[in-house]
Formats: C-alpha cells, sequence, structure tokens
C-alpha cells in the first residue's frame, strides 16, 4: 500500500501538542518521534488500560475535579491505544506537519512517554509542496490552540485532501470559473485602444501599491512608465505593447541590461505574435506579462468592471 492509499483510509486524525510552549517541537521533528509528559502518570496502569484508575489518581491524588481527571486520562489513552493507521497532526514555524507512528510506548527515564514515527514527519503534501498555515483552512489550524496534549482532527476529510494534494469538488469548480472568467476577459482587453491599455496596466500597477514617476507614454522615448514601490524602493520601467513579436521583446530586452538606475523592468503586451517559447528571458529583474497574467492581475486588483465599461 503506497502513502496516498494510506491516507485515504484514514479513519481518524489526531492532533498532538508536542510539550508546553512547544518545548517538544525540535525534539519530535529532529528525531523521529511522539512525545507526551504526563510523567506521573502509572505506566503499568496505561499499558494495561487500566483508565478508571489513572482518572481516580489525577482525581484523588491530584485533586483534580472529576472533568478535568477524565480529561487527562482521555488523552493519555490517545497517546496509549491509538494504532498505526491514525494520522497525527502538529503545528510548528507555521507549517503543518503529519506522520504516522508505531503503535509502542516508550517510557524515557524522565518518565516522559514516547513513539516512534513511522518514517519522518513531513511538512509537505504528497506532491512536495509545502503546507504552509497560510493556505490551509481557519477551521483546521484553529486546532493548534487546543489548552491540552491530543484531541480529535475533525476537518479529517479536509486535512486528508491537503495532504495528498487533492481539491474539492466546490475548489475545482471555482477555478474553473475564474479560469472561463479570465479567457473572457482576455478577449476584452485585446479590445481595449492602445491609450486604455496603458492606463489599465498603469491603474493595476497601482494596485499593487507601486506609485509613477513620471506620465503614462511620455517619460522618455524607451520607456512607457517608470515607477516605484515605497515599501521595497525599488524603481522599475514598464514598457507597454498591444501587440508585439520575438525581435522587438529582444531589443527592449538588450535596451533594459543597460539601464543600470533601475532595480526592475517589465514588458507588457496583450497580444505577442510567434512561438511563445522563443519568448527567452534569461534575465533575472525582467517580467515578462503576456494577456493571461494581464488579466488574471486586472481581476486580482477589482478592474474587472474597468474593463467591461471601456468597451461596452
Amino acid at each position: 500500500m503506497n502513502i496516498k492509499e494510506k491516507l485515504n483510509k484514514v479513519n481518524k486524525a489526531l492532533f498532538i501538542k508536542l510539550g508546553q510552549g512547544g518545548e517538544y517541537e525540535k525534539e519530535c521533528l529532529e528525531n523521529s518521534i511522539l512525545k507526551i509528559g504526563y510523567n506521573d502518570a502509572d505506566d503499568t496502569l496505561c499499558s494495561r488500560s487500566q483508565w478508571q484508575k489513572i482518572k481516580d489518581y489525577y482525581h484523588k491524588k491530584r485533586g483534580c475535579s472529576s472533568q478535568v481527571a477524565t480529561f487527562h486520562a482521555t488523552q493519555i489513552k490517545y497517546f496509549y491505544e491509538e494504532d498505526e493507521n491514525v494520522l497525527w497532526i502538529t503545528f510548528e514555524n507555521n507549517k503543518l506537519y503529519w506522520c504516522f507512528s508505531d503503535k509502542k510506548v516508550i517510557v524515557q527515564k524522565d518518565k516522559s512517554r514516547i513513539r516512534k514515527v513511522i518514517g519522518k514527519w513531513s511538512c509537505q503534501d504528497i506532491k512536495g509542496k509545502t503546507l504552509f498555515l497560510d493556505n490551509i483552512s481557519g477551521q483546521l489550524s484553529k486546532t493548534q490552540g487546543f489548552r491540552g496534549t491530543i484531541c480529535s482532527v475533525l476537518e479529517k476529510d479536509y486535512l486528508i485532501k491537503k495532504i495528498t494534494g487533492e481539491q474539492s469538488k466546490e475548489i475545482k469548480e471555482a477555478e474553473e470559473s475564474f479560469g472561463q472568467l479570465k479567457d473572457r476577459l482576455i478577449l476584452l482587453i485585446k479590445k481595449l485602444n492602445p491609450k486604455d491599455f496603458e492606463l489599465l496596466i498603469d491603474l493595476i500597477f497601482r494596485a499593487g501599491g507601486w506609485q509613477r514617476l513620471g506620465v503614462v507614454g511620455k517619460t522618455t522615448k524607451l520607456i512607457d512608465l517608470a515607477i516605484f514601490h515605497p515599501i521595497t524602493e525599488e524603481k522599475a520601467v514598464v514598457q507597454i505593447k498591444c501587440q508585439t513579436n520575438v525581435a522587438e521583446f529582444n531589443k527592449y530586452k538588450k535596451i533594459f541590461t543597460n539601464m543600470t538606475d533601475y532595480d526592475r523592468f517589465f514588458y507588457v503586451a496583450h497580444t505577442p505574435q510567434g512561438d511563445l517559447e522563443k519568448y527567452i528571458n534569461d534575465v533575472d529583474n525582467l517580467n515578462l506579462y503576456f494577456s493571461d497574467k494581464i488579466a488574471e492581475l486586472a481581476i486580482n486588483s477589482g478592474l474587472f468592471d474597468w474593463v467591461l465599461k471601456k468597451v461596452e
């Protein structure tokens, strides 16, 4: 059974907090283990599944309320009894980590408990994409706020899809709709007259935080738009063409390499002629934007209605 098949057969997923304040995180991730404290819980009772006695210990000996004692016993039970098919997750350094684990519990010299991870902890989906919290549903990421040590992951199906790199039906439909919208917007952008197309590009860069250093189309003979970004303090040149070809692009690419006063260059055209693969961009600070990218940026910048009104 490969890892994808194993993930798709997961019936339970558990979140584990690796120590108070993450004190076990580095040790667990580097040494491929799960680890909990509860050093005072009797290992013999835990190994024999005598959970009522564990509860009684925390209630009668440690002075916990009956509810809190049950809470502690339940978390220790998770650690001792869940098998190798349970998916474990944790969060560290703004990433989600996941693994499977051997069932055997090993008591350390300090009485802490560990289970060995099968393989190692991973912060990537099975396609190699890093699982950053920024790209994970808040319903799942809020699990890291659990105040105890171990709890069930309610968003199990969503979690499995994230790890296997699969998209939900709703996401697929949304992306298809966005693609269709973008395709139709490309057709409209190509209907803009040169002046309106230059203005659209100007508005896109302004929406991205760039500030104009010169008037569109009037900065110099070779520059359509000179811009400055106040955050990065970069100066950039934007060359805007409705139509272009490989020879013209190569001419401007050579010009850009000699413009040492600028940090970045943008070559923008909605209708490139010839084989796109021949538009070789081997200049690190040169960005080449054609119709697909322009339409995407226009949508993300809230300029869809603006384009509609210009061509209607």
